[in-house]
């Protein structure tokens, strides 16, 4: 936490350590501190889920649940929202856009149980929603999990990439068929650099994953805003040769 203070912050830092008894013990005194901001615009359920505590991450979506016997009853503090769309800090990330990219399911599944329910395709300030960074880094349980609450595959983030860029830049076949398949992803699309994902996936070496958008409607020929075809872009001319071959013994011209 940047610059952050332990005394202003101990709820913060102890749901970042995993520090269940302190967390429960800060709650049970004054559950709205679960609502305070730290100096980076996070709020304790961000750094729960960064840190992959899930018990924590329980406790601070249910504060007043745990609220002191000690308490005269008059002055406990009445049930409130946890809005999670709410809690967005400086890069514009919620803890479901953490949870995701740190791949946590099990924290996601929770998140996504919450009254009110997050959004699922709420984008953060470079356009990505929860399923671009599951993606970016192979979550692919996550992404299922997304898609399943109704996450779209077919949102730009502000490279003009769609989920199916980043899966093919990564070069994960299962992410790219789950694209096409399950959320019908625009196959051709070019992203800020008139890339195809077929550019992005040769371009990282990818030869199978190029082959597998091929079979699966992708335009090999199509040119970015330079000029290039994806086999111009090639990282290498084995992935080059490897693309041209598996396209001929596939009854494709190239």
């Amino acid at each position: 936490m940047s610059g952050s203070q332990s005394q202003d912050f101990t709820l913060h830092e102890a749901a970042r350590d995993g520090k269940i008894l302190t967390v429960k013990g800060l709650v049970a005194e004054n559950p709205k501190l679960v609502l305070k901001k730290d100096l980076d615009e996070r709020v304790p359920l961000h750094w729960a889920a960064s840190f992959g505590h899930l018990e924590i991450v329980s406790v601070l979506l249910n504060p007043t649940k745990f609220q002191s016997d000690s308490i005269p009853k008059e002055q406990k503090i009445k049930p409130f929202t946890i809005d999670i769309d709410e809690f967005v800090d400086e890069a514009g990330w919620t803890p479901l856009h953490i949870a995701s990219s740190v791949g946590n399911l099990d924290i996601v599944q929770l998140l996504l149980k919450n009254d009110p329910e997050p959004d699922v395709n709420l984008q953060s300030n470079n356009g990505s929603t929860p399923i671009h960074l599951a993606t970016s880094k192979k979550h692919l349980g996550v992404v299922k999990e997304l898609i399943k609450h109704g996450a779209s595959v077919r949102i730009k983030d502000k490279r003009s990439q769609y989920p199916l860029h980043r899966a093919a830049s990564i070069g994960s076949l299962p992410l790219v068929e789950t694209f096409i398949k399950e959320g019908k992803s625009p196959i051709n699309a070019k992203d800020s650099a008139g890339w195809t994902a077929v550019h992005h996936a040769l371009s990282e070496g990818h030869g199978d994953v190029a082959v597998l958008l091929v079979k699966s409607g992708a335009d090999y020929n199509v040119e970015d805003d330079e000029g290039l075809t994806p086999l111009k872009v090639a990282v290498d001319d084995k992935v080059a040769q490897y693309f041209k071959a598996e396209l001929k013994a596939n009854g494709y011209e190239i």
